[in-house]
């Protein structure tokens, strides 16, 4: 380095300068680099990845004022006070302190620095400088270690700087314990240099201004990392800025005087201007936190799935004020070979932004995005490579990737898979994305993703029929559809419009403009009809286990779960199907036979549902769209998520070949109903033919015995209760039985079960005939 160069080392500050002494002053905050806090450990964590890896490093700005001090000995020494800097040069000074303690490095100014922010700190410093001779107790730590010195007073660790100190030589010690090599050269290490007094300014301001303490923001700190690896390069970047220049003629001005030549003038000119006030928030009267979200959602999607820290930027919850965003989770990104062109795809974008700044959709692209399907709605948007928001062209490209990001994006990995899709397939082609779709179509290009294939279609449809290019832009705005139309299009395995005026016309007869039309009316019995019509042809219509057992609401057809289904291709045919009928009440749909003959409990269940009435009698009740088929005790129970009522409860009857499993409550309660018994729980169809009840458990009782009441439970056990819904205890044990009034149903039949509760009222009568005599 020259003479007159700013650019100093810790140790030229005492060979150059000729401070005798570089001292931390009350007025400055404790030693913070070493605290063990969540931020501290990633800085402590990024600092010594740096100094491992060899290379020269700038540490930034350090600067402070200088004084002539006489000392306690009576000597007179000239002394460096830092005001911005003191923890970057304790922590080199603590790296100096182990290169030559531990590994023999010579420093020569262990006695040079101090802090005198409290006593305990200065006593410290100087007695591990003093005494402390490198060793260590391998058994134990380095901090532990220091700290069963007898030169170390036990009151120090009490001290903040203290103890960050030996938290940092601690991370020192077990990086860098067999490395001797690192210390060799810390003069790689080195820092722009200013001594205010002898610039003649008055450091008093300085130290007002440092004293009020105020934290950068996480902002600050980025924007200060990338302002060290912006571009100089003077050519080559004039698309980048141009739409500003067009804007704004001071920038223009400023490049013609030769202000403003490189990238990097130009990018902190528009960042202290106009891109900052796109950013700015006027409820939280900064700029700061959307701004740094925009760099870094930007930076996520273009980084990829594979980016070691896309999972930390990806978790960032910028509602919160104490979110951390090192400079790592970048700056692995924006690399020499790296940043030149992705700070100027920034820079073009927000140059963009500020083009299409009146446009209200600008503000919608610069939000924070709070799910998956948002973010890549909004990186498919700043993928356009046109410039003007406001032309048909946007609007186009607008819609496919509304219709894209919606229906394919849901997590991480297709979220990356969608923006792989943009940047390689789609991007270049955003300012004619209709006749470029259209041309994959008529390509037949095999597509695995099903939007896409659909996107391709709908395209040519677009560009050649008038008519149903409308039906197809209405049909995608509507709520419960957002961009999906397969089941309106879709014939087996092929698309077919031709029926699709048909489809839609019914589409928002079942449904409605809103999608809403088939929710619950209480006691409207056209509402009751027209979802129970619906209804019962959807489910005449399901085929496949996975269409009634994959944790549905089975009977729901309220807007949330139209819309859910919709999404989904295993109820493409169903809805198709139901679409295209002839009839107003959807009774010309045929009941459509199992795919697996195997599933017998699917069958069952879906045989049950079927049977005159069930549905009805289920939609009737508020409840009813909620029900769900769930597992319970081994069989199959018909109830609602959060179903802890249980009069809200269907059981259904398990009948197999293999009789030791049945659960045949249903049928067998029908059948004790034509032998005089009277079941006590509402039915749930009107028909009387229809064997299904009510209720988690299901009370009965015989004509001629109205006092017992005897109870069929959900986990299969049958027997005599009392008024208080108990077990009736016996009175004396009898050999051979049940203390309770029951026994267990399962794999017996009809007659089995009706002889049992023959036995039961009988043992029952007998007993209370013995107690009373």
């Amino acid at each position: 380095m020259g003479q007159n160069d700013s650019r100093k080392t810790l140790q030229a500050l005492f060979e150059e300068e000729k401070y005798d002494y570089i001292y931390i002053p009350r007025i400055q905050r404790d030693y913070a680099q070493g605290r063990i806090d969540k931020e501290a450990t990633v800085i402590r964590d990024n600092i010594l990845d740096d100094v491992a890896s060899g290379k020269p490093l700038s540490w930034g700005i350090v600067f402070g004022v200088s004084e002539v001090r006489n000392m306690i000995d009576g000597t007179t020494k000239k002394c460096f006070i830092p005001i911005d800097g003191q923890q970057r040069l304790t922590t080199l000074y603590l790296l100096s302190l182990y290169g030559e303690k531990v590994h023999g490095i010579p420093f020569g100014y262990l006695q040079g620095f101090n802090y005198e922010t409290r006593s305990a700190s200065r006593d410290f410093l100087t007695a591990i400088a003093e005494y402390w001779k490198g060793e260590k107790n391998e058994t134990v730590n380095l901090k532990k270690h220091i700290l069963n010195q007898g030169w170390f007073l036990n009151y120090w660790i009490l001290d903040p700087t203290v103890g960050a100190t030996l938290n940092m030589l601690n991370a020192i010690d077990s990086r860098f314990r067999k490395a001797p090599g690192v210390f060799h050269n810390l003069d790689r290490i080195s820092f722009e240099f200013l001594d205010l007094k002898s610039l003649e300014l008055n450091e008093t301001l300085y130290l007002k201004m440092n004293s009020r303490g105020k934290k950068l923001s996480q902002f600050d700190k980025i924007k200060s990392e990338i302002d060290k690896i912006l571009p100089d390069d003077i050519q080559d970047y004039d698309s980048e800025f141009s739409l500003y220049e067009k804007e704004d003629s001071y920038l223009k001005e400023r490049q013609e005087r030769h202000e403003c030549p490189t990238f990097a003038d130009k990018w902190r000119y528009c960042l202290d201007r106009e891109w900052s006030n796109l950013f700015w928030d006027r409820k939280a009267h900064n700029f700061d936190i959307p701004l740094l979200a925009f760099l870094s959602n930007w930076l996520i999607a273009r980084a990829g799935k594979e980016y070691p820290y896309s999972d930390n930027l990806l978790g960032l919850n910028y509602d919160d004020g104490n979110f951390f965003l090192p400079w790592k989770y970048f700056g692995y990104l924006l690399d020499a070979n790296n940043a030149k062109r992705y700070l100027g795809e920034i820079a073009s974008l927000l140059n963009r932004l500020y083009h299409n700044r009146n446009n209200g959709i600008v503000k919608e692209l610069i939000s924070i995005p709070k799910s998956y399907p948002e973010r890549a709605f909004k990186f498919g948007l700043l993928s356009y490579s046109g410039n003007d928001y406001s032309s048909n062209e946007f609007a186009e490209w607008k819609r496919f990737i509304r219709n894209y990001s919606a229906n394919t994006v849901s997590d991480k990995d297709t979220f990356y898979a969608y923006v792989n899709r943009i940047r390689e397939d789609f991007s270049e082609h955003s300012t004619e994305i209709l006749p470029y779709l259209a041309s994959l179509n008529k390509e037949k290009v095999n597509e695995q993703n099903m939007q896409l294939a659909e996107e391709y279609f709908k395209a040519t449809v677009l560009l050649n029929n008038e008519e149903l290019s409308g039906i197809i832009r209405q049909a995608e705005e509507h709520p419960i559809l957002n961009g999906r139309l397969r089941p309106l299009l879709i014939d087996g395995d092929k698309f077919n419009e031709t029926t699709l005026r048909k489809i839609w016309d019914n589409f928002r007869h079942w449904f409605g403009e809103d999608g809403k039309a088939l929710e619950f009316k209480d006691g409207d019995e056209e509402s009751l009809r027209k979802r129970s019509a619906f209804a019962r042809a959807f489910t005449k219509c399901i085929v496949r286990q996975n269409q009634l057992f994959n944790d549905w609401r089975v009977l729901d057809f309220t807007a949330g779960t139209l819309k859910d289904r919709l999404q989904r291709e295993r109820f493409n045919l169903i809805f198709r199907t139901c679409l295209l009928s002839e009839s107003d009440n959807l009774d010309d749909i045929e009941d459509l036979p199992c795919e697996n003959s195997n599933e017998i409990e699917f069958i069952q269940a879906k045989e049950t549902l079927l049977q005159a009435g069930i549905i009805e009698g289920i939609l009737k009740y508020d409840v009813g769209n909620r029900l769900r088929f769930r597992w319970y005790h081994n069989s199959l129970c018909f109830y609602p998520e959060k179903g802890r009522i249980s009069e809200d409860r269907i059981g259904i009857d398990r009948v197999n070949d293999n009789p030791g499993w049945d659960r045949n409550r249903n049928q067998t309660l029908k059948y004790l109903q034509s032998q005089s018994y009277i079941i006590d729980a509402t039915p749930v169809s009107d028909d009387e033919s229809v064997a299904l009840w009510w209720g988690n458990d299901i009370c009965f009782h015989r004509s001629d015995h109205p006092e017992i009441t005897l109870c069929w439970t959900s986990d299969y056990n049958l027997g005599i209760i009392n008024k208080e819904y108990q077990w009736i205890k016996r009175r004396v044990l009898v050999e051979g039985k049940n203390l309770n009034f029951m026994f267990g149903t399962v794999g017996k039949n009809e007659s089995i079960i009706e002889r049992e509760i023959g036995t039961l009222i009988k043992e029952y009568l007998q007993e209370q005939e013995n107690i009373n005599e």
